[in-house]
């Protein structure tokens, strides 16, 4: 029997939901945590060609998404159910996926290969993709809160006025270059479960951090402070704070996302009660 490939801007809630089952059933079989991103899945914009659905016989049995940040490239996640493995279903989403980034100039994928996944690592080294840097994945200990003294630095929640702070920053505290720092603000929503804030000292800005809240679940992204002001105990402060602020929505979970090599991070993280569950390993492919 044939299998039928769809291409969506935007996934209906049906879909989106027979993705989700997808991954649970993935994720069980492989004793895994694949990184699917749902509030990014459930927020496109539907402007651009993301999302990539194979079914047979009205069965979704694979999945792939794109997650564009600039235009340099494209991340890649996605799955296949276990039963319908090796029969080129992955290849046929990621032709169709590379084929979409082609005509929108996207010269690069860059695949999000969760650390246990066998299949996921022979497959991109299969394309002839390299392995590029890796990630850890971290959660909120529930024992393990960090107990601070009185704040010398305050959150302030981001507004519109606010961009070009909030791009110098980005371009200083994760030294990126300014382009590229725009073009990912022009791309990226907003949405009604997610607040960048600034995190002021003496009233001026010195560094951010953006949080989001989704089924009790809140994950905490898009942190740094600036360079001239690092090692004086701000960004654990701003931690702490993101922390008892999602909390106090009533998230029942903390998640954020570090890279391996950035050995300071960690150590932040993990002072503030965050220990690792998983590791993303990523690998990037000349389309």
């Amino acid at each position: 029997m044939g299998y039928e490939i769809v291409a969506r801007t935007r996934m209906s809630e049906e879909e989106l939901e027979a993705v989700l089952q997808l991954v649970q059933v993935c994720n069980e079989h492989d004793g895994i945590d694949l990184k699917v991103n749902p509030d990014m899945l459930r927020s496109r914009r539907g402007t651009e060609t993301e999302d990539f659905l194979c079914y047979q016989d009205d069965r979704l049995v694979g999945f792939l998404g794109l997650y564009v940040f600039h235009g340099e490239e494209a991340e890649v996640s996605g799955m296949v159910h276990p039963d319908y493995r090796r029969k080129g279903i992955f290849r046929a989403l990621q032709n169709e996926a590379a084929r979409v980034c082609r005509e929108r100039k996207i010269p690069q994928h860059c695949f999000i290969v969760q650390r246990e996944s066998g299949s996921g690592k022979s497959f991109a080294e299969q394309l002839g993709a390299v392995y590029s840097f890796s990630e850890y994945w971290m959660d909120l200990a529930p024992d393990k809160k960090a107990v601070l003294p009185p704040p010398s630095i305050q959150l302030r929640a981001a507004g519109p006025s606010d961009l070009e702070t909030l791009i110098w920053l980005d371009v200083h505290g994760f030294q990126m270059e300014e382009e590229k720092v725009r073009e990912m603000h022009q791309r990226i929503n907003q949405n009604d479960r997610s607040t960048t804030y600034l995190i002021l000292a003496d009233h001026q800005p010195i560094g951010k951090i953006s949080t989001m809240g989704m089924d009790k679940e809140g994950f905490i992204y898009g942190f740094c402070v600036h360079p001239e002001h690092q090692g004086k105990g701000y960004g654990r402060q701003a931690l702490a704070q993101a922390i008892d602020i999602l909390l106090e929505e009533g998230m029942q979970k903390v998640s954020l996302e570090v890279a391996c090599e950035n050995s300071n991070a960690l150590g932040l993280y993990e002072s503030c009660g965050f220990v690792v569950k998983s590791a993303n390993d990523y690998y990037k492919l000349t389309l």
